[in-house]
């Protein structure tokens, strides 16, 4: 029995020894890193940075994001940029810049829509990979929207 007990755990370390992803996911992990500013006026742009691990390195696909205001919600699709090289064992950090109001691509944070009333809104972004695996889900804490 003890000697079953041995050859599993050499066998198990020996399994982990040779594994080539070193505590690399294989679906891309994200984990958020800071949102600034907290309160978003006209003309600002609010930046999230995520930093995230992947074993293939293939998160070139997209960042989806869904912002929450209470009353409504908006999806921000926001694809990778073309020039992320792949490699084994990614880990780095993704930065996403959204203008108040409607920008460039619609990657924007919605203005409110009611009059002179801020809007309290929260943030929750994943990634998608090549092969399809999405990552979990952050959620930024609330960001103050100005009218």
């Amino acid at each position: 029995m003890i000697r079953l007990i041995v050859i599993v755990v050499l066998a198990g370390l020996l399994f982990t020894a040779c594994s080539k992803n070193h505590g690399f996911p294989s679906t891309p992990q994200i984990t958020l890193e800071s949102v600034n500013p907290l309160e978003l006026g006209n003309g600002e742009t609010l930046q999230i940075v995520l930093d995230f691990k992947d074993a293939e390195g293939d998160i070139q696909d997209s960042v989806f994001v869904r912002e929450d205001v209470g009353y409504d919600y908006y999806d921000i699709f926001y694809p990778m940029p073309g020039d992320i090289p792949k490699q084994r064992n990614m880990q780095g950090q993704i930065i996403l810049s959204l203008p108040y109001g409607s920008g460039a691509g619609g990657f924007a944070v919605a203005a409110p829509r009611r009059p002179n009333l801020p809007d309290t809104a929260i943030f929750y972004i994943y990634i998608k990979d090549l092969q399809g695996h999405i990552s979990d889900t952050v959620k930024t804490p609330p960001v103050i929207v100005q009218p």
